[in-house]
């Protein structure tokens, strides 16, 4: 009995073990997939692969991905504060950065792909989630109080990074576009990690009671289960593996990214949009759920601390690989983009100063992510179609 219970322990890491061997195999024989070989020209990445391998790979990043954010939180739980907190952040910024960076190396048409998953993980953070959570919430209670000194530091910090990250590179002179110099892109990227360091430091030490009511409340979600009782080593190595396992997925995602929009004459800043969904289905499940269960302060604080820590260090951890890499990225958004992300952080900042929430600001968010899908679809800019 005992040997059947820990083969059910482990049976959904299973399909993360094979995840890794199918990620290794497609780097090591990438031909043997139809796939273009690493090192190939750029112009060879536009690749005709089986149907099934782009779903499959898809498939594949997901669950290790909601595998590598559940053992993420066993070993949080185990660990002293800042370190519990500090994990939960970097492994999903860690997932992000090796998405980012495995569609970035693909060729010159990818220029973007950094700046269109950020814009778009803010968009379905601070517009489609946080609207979908307080509509949920507001349906189980009219209206939910929560602490405002936790949304007003996090949407302070966050609107401060998006606006020398992703806006001012569209009005500097020294480069054409949303380009920068290279003296600016290493400026952003220190500011960018040192603002955000502060903010860490800050809120583990003096000013931890803004956020102390999040803490107790994610002690107490993930002190249950068999992760959470599984040994610190376990979940560690467990760790890992998914996200080694999403790194090697991700080297053979760009192509096939590349050549399913280039197939189906789509947008490629869906490039963004797909990335910023795998990434994000894990702590929007954790956030909605928490709403549902009428702990607004929860959802505020994994939602608005997501935000964070995707501008706050995928921005610097970009910017240094581009440099060491040679690679150009350009980061400024388009006007129209500016301003949707002027719009939303002023409604955050206004809907959540009052410290309560209610539906018609979920309502208004929702809005807001409907306006960026709509904008999004009505670029223009559609790659054309294989001959």
């Amino acid at each position: 009995m005992r040997k059947r219970s820990a083969w059910l322990k482990i049976l959904p890491d299973i399909p993360v073990f094979a995840g890794m061997a199918f990620g290794a195999m497609l780097v090591a024989r990438p031909e043997w997939f139809g796939l273009a070989a690493h090192g190939a020209l750029p112009t060879a990445h536009v690749v005709n692969p089986p149907f099934y391998i782009f779903p499959l790979v898809l498939i594949a990043i997901l669950w290790c991905a909601l595998r590598a954010s559940e053992h993420a939180e066993a070993v949080a739980i185990k660990l002293p504060d800042p370190f519990g907190s500090l994990v939960l952040t970097l492994s999903a910024v860690f997932i992000e950065v090796a998405l980012v960076i495995g569609v970035m190396m693909t060729g010159s048409a990818t220029d973007t792909v950094a700046r269109d998953t950020m814009f778009a993980t803010l968009m379905m953070i601070l517009n489609g989630l946080v609207g979908l959570a307080l509509i949920a919430g507001a349906l189980r209670k009219r209206e939910q109080p929560f602490n405002a000194q936790s949304s007003s530091s996090y949407l302070g910090v966050t609107g401060a990074i998006c606006t020398i990250g992703l806006v001012l590179p569209r009005f500097t002179t020294s480069e054409p576009g949303g380009y920068m110099s290279d003296q600016m892109d290493f400026f952003v990227a220190a500011a960018s990690f040192v603002v955000y360091g502060a903010f860490l430091f800050l809120q583990s030490s003096s000013h931890r009671d803004f956020f102390i009511t999040a803490r107790e409340d994610a002690q107490s979600h993930v002190s249950h289960g068999d992760l959470a009782n599984a040994p610190l080593w376990k979940s560690i190595c467990l760790l890992l593996t998914a996200l080694l396992s999403v790194v090697l997925l991700s080297e053979s995602l760009g192509d096939l990214l590349v050549g399913f929009l280039v197939g189906n004459s789509l947008p490629p800043a869906l490039q963004g949009v797909v990335i910023a969904f795998l990434v994000l289905l894990p702590e929007g499940i954790a956030a909605i759920r928490s709403a549902l269960s009428s702990n607004v302060q929860r959802t505020i604080n994994i939602l608005h601390g997501s935000a964070l820590s995707t501008i706050g260090l995928t921005i610097p951890a970009v910017l240094f690989v581009a440099m060491l890499f040679g690679r150009n990225v350009e980061l400024g958004l388009e006007p129209p983009e500016i301003c949707l992300l002027a719009a939303t952080m002023v409604l955050s900042m206004l809907h959540f100063g009052a410290g309560k929430t209610n539906m018609m600001q979920g309502i208004v968010h929702a809005m807001l992510f409907a306006v960026w899908i709509a904008l999004l679809l009505d670029t223009g800019n559609y790659l054309p179609p294989l001959p």
